[in-house]
């Protein structure tokens, strides 16, 4: 079961998600402190670990790689756990504070 901290926030991060064997461009709906929902085509079971890959803003010249675990699994994507939730907020570190400020 999945259990969220903090508040859902709408975020429109582009992510790289790692697996073995499995690699596909993504797009992050929303985020809390514990955690995103990722919508996703490929095939990711539960409890499968990823490796997500984010330029964390515009000014960034090298990718931030977050560690996560699949919690649940729906029909257009998969909701993660972080495996080590981030001091503070995750938004500055995908970005999300200007990126999805433009696109609300």
């Amino acid at each position: 079961m999945e259990h969220r901290w903090g508040q859902r926030m709408p975020c429109r991060a582009v992510v790289q998600l790692a697996r073995t064997g499995v690699g596909a461009s993504s797009r992050v709906r929303n985020v809390s402190l514990s955690g995103a929902f990722i919508e996703a085509t490929v095939d990711l079971p539960l409890y499968s670990r990823l490796a997500l890959s984010v330029m964390g803003n515009e000014s960034a010249k090298h990718p931030v790689e977050i560690a996560a675990t699949v919690v649940r699994v729906e029909h257009d994507g998969v909701g993660v756990e972080w495996c080590e939730t981030p001091a503070g907020s995750i938004c500055p570190v995908l970005g999300c504070i200007r990126r999805c400020a433009r696109k609300s």
